[in-house]
This record gives structure tokens, sequence and C-alpha cells, in this order.
């Protein structure tokens, strides 16, 4: 349906329904009102015109209002909803009322009910086009936010292979001094391509409709304790997972407790460090416990520490963390235990994979 039809369409539906009941009106104030013997007799009279008029008027109103693209799905659904609850009231009128209802009274009752309806319709019609072209827009944005941040990943990953290429062909060949700056150049050019796939990672969660699957959180955690156990030798890392603790996971929980094992350490300033990370299974959600002995997060951090900020990669990456736990079906929050500053990462419980 075109959208100047529909709307054009509703405008009438809506002139028609309301010329209706002011008539209807004019019918029950000439056969009743004046027939009226006691003040709460009036009163009802008022009542019923009140609720015979008033929605023919919303109606006129808003059809006046409506978004010309929304009318078409507006005028379809108020016809339907209208003409249901009219023939229902038709039918109950018919055979529940009393014999000597009147022909007015009936055409009150059905009238009415036709306005409340089509009103009611209206109202869904009109919600139901508007939440389909808002459904629309966003999917448009998603395809082209999806579009520009992978033609981005892709010019600065090549350059960053570039750079760091470059770097490894002269570092052997130059001074000490030259050397150093070499390998600073490498190390952000690392930097660089893992701030990328940290922005590769968030956007995928927030973009797409992504599937989970039943993983065992243990040898994940395990696997990244053991790598920073090498890497990290003057910090002691501690996992105490049960064995068979599955979780629901996108695929990249990876990337989240690796995320937290590296910040524990890195803001970790205790004379000798360490890390624990512990899990609780519960009916219908695991537990993972990150904790420390550092001095933990400041108290203003804590209820902002996982939403979008501008305090540098750290705060992107625990960024990252909330969204892809979020996008598993979980949450993270921030708890004091003994002192002791735990992030608690919490997972839907899955079963193990057949």
């Amino acid at each position: 349906m075109r959208p100047t039809t529909g709307r054009g369409g509703l405008l009438l539906l809506a002139t028609l329904l309301f010329a209706a009941a002011v008539a209807t009106a004019w019918l029950v104030v000439d056969a009743t009102l004046s027939t009226a013997e006691t003040p709460v007799e009036s009163v009802i009279v008022g009542v019923k015109i009140a609720v015979l008029v008033v929605p023919a008027l919303a109606l006129l109103v808003l059809s006046r209002r409506v978004d010309a693209a929304a009318a078409g799905s507006g005028l379809e659904w108020g016809v339907l909803v209208g003409v249901s609850v009219a023939g229902t009231a038709a039918v109950t009128n018919t055979h529940v009322g009393e014999p000597s209802h009147s022909a007015v009274s009936f055409a009150v009752s059905v009238l009415t009910a036709m306005n409340v309806g089509c009103l009611l319709g209206v109202l869904i019609g009109t919600h139901a086009a508007n939440a389909a072209e808002n459904a629309r827009i966003a999917n448009e944005r998603r395809d082209d936010f999806v579009f520009l941040n992978r033609l981005l990943r892709h010019h600065l990953l090549n350059a960053v292979t570039i750079i760091r290429g470059r770097a490894g062909l002269v570092e052997d060949d130059v001074d000490d001094e030259a050397a150093a700056h070499v390998r600073a150049i490498r190390e952000r050019s690392d930097h660089v391509a893992s701030l990328v796939e940290t922005v590769q990672t968030i956007a995928n969660a927030l973009s797409e409709n992504t599937e989970t699957r039943s993983v065992d959180v243990g040898p994940l955690v395990r696997d990244i304790a053991g790598a920073y156990r090498n890497a990290t030798p003057d910090t002691t890392i501690e996992v105490e997972i049960p064995a068979n603790t599955y979780v629901a996971s996108n695929g990249a929980l990876r990337v989240v407790f690796d995320h937290l094992v590296e910040n524990a350490i890195e803001h970790n300033d205790a004379d000798e460090p360490f890390v624990r990370i512990t899990a609780t299974q519960r009916d219908d959600t695991v537990e993972v416990r990150v904790v420390d002995n550092g001095s933990g997060f400041p108290e203003h951090v804590r209820k902002t520490a996982f939403e979008p900020g501008d305090a540098g990669d750290s705060a992107l990456g625990l960024y990252a963390v909330g969204v892809i736990v979020s996008d598993c079906g979980g949450h993270v929050d921030i708890a004091e235990t003994a002192g002791r500053t735990e992030v608690v990462v919490t997972l839907p419980r899955a079963a193990p994979p057949t």
C-alpha cells in the first residue's frame, strides 16, 4: 500500500467514525437525556457519550499526525481490530443483552467498540511499522559499520605488518642505540596490532548475532595461566577450576580471561604478586573469579570499569570484556572480598558437547 493511499484511507476512516459517533451521540442525547429523572442518570448518559466520541476524536487527531510510511499498516490493523471488536460487541448485545434494548443502545455499543478497536489497531499498526523501519535502519547501519571496521582493520594490519617487517630488516644492521629505537617501533607495532584485534572483537560482538557453544572453561584458563607464568615468572598464578566446568561461549572467551589475567598482573603493585582464578558452578550459571593481591580498582572506577571510556588501552580492554561476556549471556562485576578486589565473570552454564 502506498504511503499516501494509506494516510488518505486512515484519515477517511477516522472522519467517518467521528461523524458517526457525533451523530449517534446526538441521538442518545435526544432519546435519553431529556427523559433522565436523576442527576446520576444524566451522568451515566454523559459518560456513554464521552466513551463513544473521545476514541473517535483521538483517532481523527492521530490520523493527521501519523507518519505517512506507517499509515498503511495503521489502517490495516485499525480496520482488522475495529471490525473484530465491533463484531464481538454486536454478537454479545444480540444474544446476551436484554430484549428491551433499543436500536440506539445497540448502535452505541457497536460503534463504541468499533471506535476503541480502530484506535487500538492504529496504535498497534503504526508501532509495528515504526519498529520494522527502525530495525531496517539499524541493519543498514550495522552493515555499514561492519564494512568500515573490516576495511580499517585490513589497512591497519597491512601497514603494521610492513612496519614490523621493515624494522626487522634493519635491526641487526644498526648500532645498539639505533637498535633500541627499532625495537620500540616493533613493540608499538605489535601493540597497534593487538589493539586492532581487540576492536575487531568488540565490533563482532556488537554487530553480529553470535551463536554460542559449550566450552570447558578450565583448560582454557589453565592454558592462559601457563603462558603468563612463562612470561612473568615473578608472579604466582594459581588456577582452581573443577573439571567439566562448561559454559556458553561465543568463541571469544579467551580474550576475556587473557585480558583479565594480564590486567591483574600489569597493575599489581604487591611485593610478591599473585593471581588466582577460581570457578564455582551454580544451578544455571558459572562464576569465574579473578583475584589478585594488588591495590585493585579505585572506588570511582568500579561502577563504570566495563563501560566505554577514554582511559586508554586498559579501559578499552575492559570494555571488550564486558561486551563479550554480555554477548555470551552473562555479566561482569567487581567485588571486594577480604580487602582484595575480585573480578567476577558470570556465564550461563552449558551441557557438555555431544
